[in-house]
């Protein structure tokens, strides 16, 4: 009797901290199911993340190659001069990295020492990756590393357009209740992927979303909905396991020193602040932050990375650092507020830590996710974007030391259980895991 051929997945992840850590969660999840793994960078990250571990970079690398192969792709990107936006990387990324990327396809299906591919993993910005797999007749399957109230969004918007009721015309959509109407349950137009979208064309990064999700779901109106798997939170599942963290995604150096800070604090009585990875705002607005935290009356932690933090002044009792370990910082018991831009990395973690939460979506589904944690959840509040200093320490004493803070923590603190629950032997996450594995994973082996 011959032997079994082992499953060998490849994961292409969107180049940023918020896609690749869902991820490597998931290949970890899956390696300790008995798959090879292996993980493709595109080169202006992998570059990145070279410099940002600097020498720690060739010790990490042994490591993570004891249980998942690395590949890099080239992307036409230049390190010192990377896209300014977030639609010209996209768009860089559809243009250049198909051919390269159906190339390693090829190349690994004949490499010693590790099995045919059996399945391509791509992200849902990563439209490329899925078309080379099936240039070459390799299953793939789409990751959505967002909310799934995020995803219904994304669906829902092409129909938006294709009916005429957005983009909004005029100027008197804010008051005359365009922006309430069409709606999905807890969720307006304007929440709806982005608000831009909404009032002009969608922008290269939606079109370019919306046509992937498309192209998965082109058949749903003559046929059944192709299968969907809901598997997180997965740094629950993947905590579970035995071994080494999967947290080879950041692009900046940690700061370590900030828990040694935090030890010195009372608890739940630290405003911790952080936009992620791809955050942009305007010089006036990072000012209006600095002053409304340094009045909050609160200790904080704000991250604020090198290319946001000139001129920022900086109050008696705060901190600020170019990047963290989120996920400790969020579980240490100082933290009593988590003050973000709401990408569902973030919302996940702050439910898993127990910290509830103030809203300032930029990108995206942001929006999306802020809408339903204070309408749906209620595991927080939206600050408004046009928030000036006063009104953002306001919003961060409520929220902290307040009435509708304290609500919000407990009922953040009964998602936690729920995630919790879901990700346990015999949760609904754990459940379809590895119903993932057996119905498509494992299929044709």
């Amino acid at each position: 009797m011959g032997s079994v051929q082992k499953p060998h997945v490849v994961f292409v992840p969107f180049p940023a901290h918020g896609h690749v850590a869902p991820h490597l969660q998931l290949a970890r999840a899956l390696h300790a199911r008995g798959f090879h793994v292996t993980l493709v960078h595109t080169e202006l990250h992998y570059r990145r993340l070279q410099r940002a571990k600097g020498a720690e970079a060739g010790a990490e690398a042994a490591a993570e190659a004891t249980w998942f192969d690395v590949e890099v792709i080239p992307d036409g990107l230049s390190l010192e001069a990377p896209p300014s936006t977030l639609e010209g990387h996209l768009d860089a990324l559809e243009r250049n990295c198909r051919q390269p990327f159906t190339e390693l396809l090829r190349a690994l299906a004949n490499r010693p020492g590790a099995p045919p591919v059996s399945c391509v993993v791509a992200d849902s910005p990563m439209s490329f990756a899925a078309l080379a797999a099936r240039d070459v007749g390799v299953p793939d399957v789409n990751f959505f590393t967002a909310s799934a109230c995020g995803l219904m969004g994304y669906l829902q918007f092409e129909e938006l357009v294709k009916r005429g009721l957005v983009p909004l015309k005029g100027s008197g959509y804010k008051t005359d209740g365009s922006l309430e109407a069409p709606r999905m349950q807890t969720t307006r137009c304007s929440a709806s992927t982005s608000n831009r979208c909404v009032l002009s064309p969608p922008p290269r990064p939606s079109s370019l979303t919306l046509s992937t999700t498309s192209r998965r779901t082109s058949s749903t109106r003559s046929q059944p909905s192709p299968p969907i798997y809901t598997v997180g939170p997965l740094s629950t599942i993947v905590a579970s396991l035995p071994g080494d963290s999967t947290d080879a995604a950041s692009l900046l150096k940690e700061d370590t020193e900030c828990m040694a800070w935090l030890d010195g604090k009372e608890a739940r009585s630290v405003v911790y602040v952080s936009y992620g990875s791809h955050a942009a705002m305007s010089a006036d607005k990072i000012k209006d932050f600095a002053s409304g935290l340094a009045r909050c009356g609160s200790p904080y932690l704000w991250v604020l990375r090198p290319d946001m933090a000139a001129n920022v002044e900086v109050g008696q009792d705060g901190l600020v650092v170019p990047w963290c370990a989120q996920e400790a910082v969020l579980a240490h018991p100082a933290v009593g507020l988590f003050v973000t831009h709401c990408g569902w990395n973030s919302i996940l973690e702050t439910v898993l830590a127990g910290v509830p939460v103030l809203g300032w979506p930029m990108i995206s589904e942001q929006t999306t996710n802020c809408r339903q944690l204070s309408t749906a959840w209620n595991i927080g509040t939206e600050l408004p974007q046009e928030a000036g200093s006063d009104e953002i320490a306001a919003l961060v004493r409520a929220m902290l030391v307040g009435k509708k803070g304290m609500e919000a923590r407990e009922r953040t603190l009964e998602w936690k259980r729920l995630a919790e629950d879901a990700t346990k032997e015999g949760g609904s996450s754990y459940v379809n895991l590895d119903r993932l594995v057996q119905d498509v994973l494992h299929k044709g082996l």
